[in-house]
């Protein structure tokens, strides 16, 4: 019983990551960015999609189909950990405010 109000305030007290990320089509160069509150479940997602040829969002549908998952390449850009004292949707604003600037830097015309 101990143990599992141990695992569960681990859970309670753990550090959210997110942060900003790119899919990237290795071959052509387009590209698709993003931001998520959790970094970590992005790339088991995207692993999942690889593993099992799934597509992993409907605007790499058409090219993740004809050229396969090993044309794509997941990069995280930047991470940013969520602050004790910030509620999730300043987390999530602090993230979209992130993936704005990195998206200026980035070629828009290579954009999915």
């Amino acid at each position: 019983m101990n143990r599992r109000k141990e695992i569960l305030n681990e859970y309670k007290n753990r550090k959210n990551c997110g942060g900003v990320y790119t899919i990237t089509n290795t071959l052509n160069g387009k590209y698709l960015i993003g931001y998520a509150a959790n970094l970590k479940s992005v790339q088991n997602h995207f692993q999942f999609a690889v593993m099992t040829g799934s597509t992993l969002h409907p605007k790499l549908q058409k090219d993740w189909n004809e050229l396969g998952a090993q044309a794509f390449t997941l990069r995280v850009l930047e991470e940013l950990e969520q602050k004790t004292s910030q509620s999730h949707a300043e987390f999530m604003d602090d993230l979209k405010t992130l993936e704005q600037l990195w998206r200026a830097n980035l070629d828009a015309s290579k954009e999915y």
